[in-house]
């Protein structure tokens, strides 16, 4: 039978176009945001500051993911054991601008609206003393 060998190299040619990626979709401005096949966004923890703790997540994010080029961060600190009563967070723009985003407890978590773009630095300052503890940078990595 002469159709099994056609059947045969359609199969092969299927099964070797499956495993190939699929070209990117068109960007339609209309279309839903992709959704991630993998975790890209990382946890941003600021390097030990004694018994403290100041972290944004995520601290970096894909940019073809943001939504008009800015995603939300949840911040978290703890400072309770360096006798600390109260920060404020500041955000600081690529600019260079600061501006207060919140006060709080010497420990909690707060989180952003979609306003965080790429390099936006979050800054965690003593509020009694305005010393500066803390800094944390979110990051973009471009989409491939």
């Amino acid at each position: 039978m002469k159709i099994r060998p056609l059947a045969l190299a359609l199969a092969f040619c299927g099964a070797t176009a499956c495993s190939q990626e699929a070209p990117p979709a068109p960007n339609d401005a209309g279309a839903a945001p992709p959704v991630a096949t993998a975790p890209t966004e990382a946890k941003q923890v600021q390097p030990p500051i004694g018994d403290a703790m100041f972290s944004i997540d995520p601290g970096s994010f894909r940019t073809c993911d943001a939504v008009d080029g800015a995603i939300t961060s949840t911040a978290k600190w703890d400072v309770a054991a360096r006798q600390v009563a109260e920060v404020s967070i500041y955000v600081v723009d690529a600019k260079g601008e600061r501006k207060l985003w919140l006060n709080g407890g010497s420990s909690g978590q707060s989180t952003t609206g979609n306003w965080v773009f790429p390099d936006t630095k979050f800054q965690l300052v003593e509020r009694e003393s305005g010393k500066s503890l803390a800094e944390l940078t979110v990051k973009a990595n471009p989409c491939e």
